[in-house]
């Protein structure tokens, strides 16, 4: 209310007119009743005041920008080391694509690139060998299909004659096993053929990892082609420098952030279990791995570095905030408590240790006060403009 400072004047200017039309003593008198006036007046203003650094921002305001809260309350905190890391394909959910032929290859039309989707089954790739004068794979097939035909005419022979006693069951029994042989051999040139030469397909459905040949290139059987992951499962890999073995040995989980949007991930949360713990050192780095795997289902990409938070024994009693609480100015680091509806307050703290998702504090914040934990930067924008100083009333 605006009315307390109105009043001050205007019973400052009634003292003066009583003062200028009476006698002296009922100038004294009058002079005294102002001063009585003006005296409550303050009071009341006082009464009224919101404190020092008060800022007003309207519920109903502060619900449709989104405010939310949270008591204060010390519970548990694991110690945390902080560290980089990235993101890899878990073994089992990663195949390599090899050729099963000699050959040029040739992507078939289609665009294939690292990060390309394939299906589990279909071509990949075409590994075409037609007038090679060596590893040319229709000449094989066709050669296979001869042989087999010849070792069927051979079979039918030897059984017609093996009911004369001109042959022996011996023989009869290797002819039949050439049959079977050149079936075999029919059979696996066949799988996956075509007209030029062989459809190299996806061992599983995923995504192109990597892709060690391009539209050309001439390979031999058995050489790699590409890496399919299938992206279920991924590993999350810290690199710990070595000074933090002793605590590396206690860890059991982790959160971690990816720096592209700033999301914050708790392997908790995503099944994660802690897969390796290296006691030495990683070849050429000065650096020990921990590894952990967990289910991606937040379609997270292999290769991606990261800033890991790995998360040892828990201390109790820590008061701790949401990351999202905090704010920052020239070092310092602040949070906006809610006195009372509507009125908040301008908090100075000190923080410790993060595991990327809260924040320990060290100092500035009492057990129950009412944090704003998302919409901080609304708050502060608010004491901006209206901050309420010591002494202005509502």
């Amino acid at each position: 209310m605006k009315f307390p400072v109105i009043i001050l004047p205007a019973l400052a200017a009634l003292a003066l007119a009583a003062c200028t039309s009476g006698d002296s003593g009922d100038a004294h008198d009058h002079g005294a009743e102002g001063h009585d006036h003006a005296a409550e007046a303050i009071a009341e203003e006082e009464e009224h005041s919101d404190g020092p650094g008060v800022i007003a921002l309207d519920d109903a305001q502060a619900a449709a920008l989104g405010l939310k809260y949270e008591k204060a309350a010390a519970g548990p905190f694991a110690s945390v080391v902080r560290t980089g890391g990235s993101i890899e394909a878990a073994p089992g959910d990663r195949s390599t694509v090899t050729a099963t032929a000699s050959g040029i290859v040739s992507f078939g039309g289609r665009r294939l690139t690292e990060g390309t989707k394939v299906a589990k089954g279909t071509p990949f790739l075409i590994l075409g060998s037609s007038g090679m004068a060596e590893g040319n794979y229709p000449q094989q097939l066709a050669d296979a299909r001869a042989e087999l035909a010849k070792a069927e005419a051979d079979y039918a022979r030897a059984e017609t004659l093996s009911g004369n006693k001109v042959v022996s069951g011996a023989e009869l029994e290797a002819a039949k096993l050439a049959v079977d042989v050149a079936r075999r051999k029919v059979a696996v040139l066949s799988e996956h053929a075509t007209k030029g030469g062989k459809n190299i397909v996806a061992p599983l459905g995923g995504y192109v990892t990597s892709l060690a040949v391009g539209e050309g290139d001439y390979v031999t059987a058995g050489q790699p082609l590409a890496t399919i992951s299938a992206n279920r499962n991924l590993v999350l890999r810290a690199d710990v420098p070595q000074r933090y073995l002793a605590e590396a040995a206690e860890v059991r989980t982790a959160n971690f952030t990816t720096p592209y949007d700033g999301r914050t991930y708790d392997l908790s949360q995503s099944n994660g279990r802690l897969i390796g713990s290296a006691r030495a050192l990683a070849a050429g780095s000065p650096t020990l791995p921990v590894r952990f795997e967990f289910e991606n289902g937040d379609g997270l990409t292999p290769g991606t570095v990261v800033e890991v938070f790995l998360k040892g024994a828990p201390r109790e009693g820590v008061m701790t905030v949401p990351a999202s609480a905090l704010t920052e100015e020239q070092g310092a680091y602040y949070l906006y408590v809610r006195t009372s509806p509507g009125h908040y307050l301008k908090k100075p703290v000190e923080i410790g240790a993060s595991d990327g998702a809260r924040v320990e504090i060290a100092k500035g914040l009492a057990p129950g006060d009412e944090v704003v934990t998302e919409g901080a930067y609304y708050v502060r924008l608010a004491g901006m403009s209206t901050a309420i100083p010591h002494g202005h009333t509502h």
